[in-house]
């Protein structure tokens, strides 16, 4: 369930299978994170806005914590390594 604060929080339910969801700080945009394996995680994001896919990438280990560092990238911590997904390309 996604509540937007700035549409008087109105809640939006959609179905999905993901560990932890992390929404873009100024625009319509989320990134869900889900294990595939446990030496293997799926990121994936979606503009809400126009309903597309934006990006999808396999990280090759568990990812512990995540957070957008700039409105375009996102970095993944894992235990042996730090990835930057760039969601524009």
């Amino acid at each position: 369930m996604i509540i937007d604060s700035s549409k008087g929080y109105t809640a939006d339910r959609k179905p999905m299978k993901a560990d932890a969801i992390l929404m873009h700080r100024s625009k319509n945009i989320i990134a869900m994170r889900a294990s595939q394996t446990e030496t293997s995680t799926i990121v994936q994001v979606f503009d809400l806005d126009t309903k597309s896919k934006l990006k999808q990438a396999e990280i090759p280990e568990a990812v512990v914590f995540w957070k957008y560092i700039t409105l375009t990238k996102i970095a993944c911590i894992g235990k042996t390594a730090v990835y930057h997904l760039d969601i524009t390309n």
